[in-house]
Order: C-alpha cells, then sequence, then structure tokens
C-alpha cells in the first residue's frame, strides 16, 4: 500500500522531472530569436541581425519632402517617402533637356548663342553670338546648371522653347514618367513645372545610360573651349564612389539633388526633393544602401564540396550559372541551399540547384553536371 509519504515522494519526483525537462528544454531553445510561420526550419538571428533587420525596415531619417533609395542595376526601390508626391524639381530638369537636345544635335556640332538662351543666373558664361560645341553646352548645362547653356541646346535642337518644351513632355510620357510635366528647358520656378522622386530616378537611369551625360555629370570640373566649369554636385569630392548626377535649387523646390555611387557590393541610386540640406541627407541615403545591402553570387561554389560520383564511379563537378541577387545583408547568413540530384538507369545525372530564405525559394536553376576523368587507381601493396 502507498503510504502518504510515498504519496508525497512521487509528486516530489514528478515536479522535479517537470522542471528539469523545462529546463533542458529553455536550455535548448535559448540563443538567437528565430522567425518562423510554421516552417520546418526557421530564421534564426543573431542580436546583429536583428538590428540590421530592423534598420533595413526603418531606413534613414530624412527631413526631404520627398526621396527615394534604389539599386540602380535592378532598380528596386529600397526606401521611399512621399516617391509620388508632385513637386518642383529645379535644374534636375537639364537632364532631359539634354537627352532631347542630343536627339538632333551632334556632340561635335558647332552652334551659336541666341540672345534669348541668356536667361537666369546660373551660367556657364556665354554670350550672345558665341560659337560653341554641343558638347560643351552639355558640359555647361549639366556642370554649373547653365540656364544659357540649357537655352542654346533647346533653341537650337527645336527652333523655340515651345517645340522644344513638348519633346520633352513626349520623351517624360514614353518613359513612363506619370508625376513629370515640363514647362521649360532649364528648370527656373514656373507653375506646372514639376516632377516626382519617383520619376526622377527615372530620368536619371535614362542620363546614366547616355554615354555623353554620363560621363559629363561624372566630372567634378573641367574647362572646355575657354569655359572653366565646377560641378555643383560637392558629393563627387565628398563622398566615396558618388559619380552623378545632378542638382537643383530654386525657391519653389528648395534643395533637390539626384545622386549616384558605386562600390564594389552594388550601385546606388537617390534623389531628395525640398531638402533642408542635400549634401547631408543624401549621403545618408547612400549610406543605408552601402551598410545594409549588398550583391551577392548565389551560383555553386567550386569547391570539394561540389564534386561527387555516380553510381559507375564517374566523378562530376557540379555547377550552375552565374546568378547574382540583390540581398539585405543580414538575409545573406541565412541562405539555405539545397541540392537535389538523381541518376537515370544509365547513370546519366540531373539535378536542381535551390537557395532558400526561410519558406521563400530565391533561386532555382538546373545543375550542370561537368564530367571528369577518372582518377587513376594508386598501386599498392
Amino acid at each position: 500500500m502507498r503510504t502518504a509519504s510515498n504519496t508525497t515522494n512521487h509528486h516530489t519526483n514528478l515536479w522535479i522531472g517537470l522542471v528539469l525537462v523545462l529546463l533542458t528544454q529553455c536550455s535548448v531553445a535559448a540563443g538567437p530569436p528565430g522567425l518562423s510561420s510554421g516552417h520546418a526550419r526557421p530564421l534564426r538571428m543573431s542580436p546583429a541581425q536583428v538590428e540590421s533587420m530592423v534598420a533595413v525596415r526603418k531606413g534613414p531619417e530624412i527631413d526631404a519632402r520627398a526621396a527615394s533609395l534604389v539599386d540602380r542595376q535592378s532598380n528596386k526601390v529600397l526606401w521611399s517617402k512621399r516617391a509620388n508626391v508632385v513637386l518642383p524639381m529645379a535644374s534636375t530638369t537639364k537632364l532631359m533637356t539634354v537627352l532631347v537636345a542630343l536627339e538632333t544635335l551632334s556632340p561635335a556640332q558647332i552652334v551659336t548663342v541666341p540672345e534669348a538662351a541668356l536667361i537666369g543666373n546660373a551660367s556657364m558664361g556665354l554670350k550672345a553670338g558665341d560659337q560653341v560645341s554641343v558638347e560643351s553646352l552639355v558640359y555647361g548645362a549639366l556642370l554649373p546648371s547653365g540656364n544659357d547653356a540649357a537655352m542654346t541646346l533647346a533653341l537650337t535642337a527645336a527652333g523655340s522653347k515651345g517645340a522644344f518644351v513638348q519633346r520633352m513632355n513626349q520623351r517624360a510620357i514614353d518613359w513612363g514618367m506619370a508625376e513629370t510635366h515640363f514647362e521649360n528647358p532649364h528648370g527656373l520656378d514656373e507653375p506646372g513645372h514639376v516632377s516626382s522622386a519617383r520619376d526622377l530616378i527615372s530620368l536619371a537611369q535614362h542620363a546614366l545610360a547616355n554615354p555623353l551625360a554620363s560621363a559629363v555629370v561624372g566630372t567634378s570640373s573641367t574647362t572646355v573651349e575657354g569655359y572653366f566649369l565646377t560641378n555643383t554636385n560637392q558629393l563627387l569630392l565628398d563622398y566615396d564612389g558618388a559619380y552623378g548626377v545632378k542638382t537643383g535649387t530654386t525657391d519653389a523646390a528648395g534643395q533637390v539633388l539626384i545622386a549616384a555611387a558605386s562600390r564594389p557590393n552594388g550601385d546606388a541610386l537617390s534623389v531628395v526633393l525640398d531638402s533642408p540640406d542635400r549634401f547631408t541627407e543624401t549621403p545618408l541615403l547612400l549610406d543605408h544602401y552601402f551598410d545594409y545591402h549588398e550583391w551577392v553570387d548565389l551560383r555553386l561554389e567550386s569547391n570539394a564540396l561540389n564534386r561527387m560520383t555516380g553510381p559507375d564511379g564517374s566523378i562530376y563537378v557540379l555547377r550552375t550559372p552565374e546568378r547574382p541577387l540583390f540581398l539585405p545583408k543580414w538575409q545573406v547568413s541565412q541562405l539555405r541551399p539545397l541540392r537535389i540530384i538523381s541518376f537515370d538507369a544509365a547513370a546519366q545525372p540531373a539535378g536542381l540547384y535551390q537557395v532558400w530564405l526561410g519558406e521563400e525559394k530565391l533561386v532555382e536553376t538546373p545543375i550542370l553536371f561537368e564530367k571528369q576523368s577518372r582518377e587513376p587507381a594508386t598501386e599498392g601493396a
């Protein structure tokens, strides 16, 4: 018969056992927090990775009225603020002016500066009647943001301001710049002369794809045909990897800057509109790109783990095509590669290579099997 004392001891032992089980489970579960929605392989994240993930989602603290940050290669938007809001864009206008003018004019073409081109304060120093090349005018429009250069290009290319502006607006339509409308080729304030952060990213992509425009916006200073020109984009000198693209400033627009910077781990493009300090806020955007994102190549690595022997003794090196992917840095260590390999009755291999992030399949590509000559047998005793 079980006594009261035995019963008490039995209950005590049960409680001790339960506590030990709970402590064991807690010790196993201790460590980085996990993210899962029922997947068998939850993401296990270190505190630094959690901090990085939160920073990616939060984005930089920017006081500009509108802003956008994209990866230039993929055009993926990484962070934005009121990116579709219509605002004045000032002299970033001149990117479109140059692109439209170069559709008609040859860079080597010599043109005469008309009196009507001398407008506004920003100038490359032209005088009516000057003979100057189109290429020099492109430098004059994009470096010191010369209104005289922009107007000379427009009037020469189309014959009148109105005809040229019509071409500018048609290009905006062609390029899907839905929030953009031009009233002039120079960017001085006029009712209805507006764009958006999203559209200016698109405009910059087109400008950087043009060989002459791309070379010009990356030039900090130069002398062309006797005109010494300095770029208004001071990031070219102050920010590591900066190579463009255009400033703009008017009373209505405030400080505007489209900027591009490239480093080994990526290529960033950003816009701020009506910023209190474009040369302080733009580096915050670009830093957010380089600090928290990177391009990684997810192909199978060439190492011993990716060699295998088939059922007939054949040796294969497993390869996949180059597969670059742009990711937040915190995700890179969470990637899980998976090889699915089979052999048919004739011992011919087939396979798929997958890369997973938690429950999301990021990559799926066929595996290429490179057959190697069999290793020679070793003579022994």
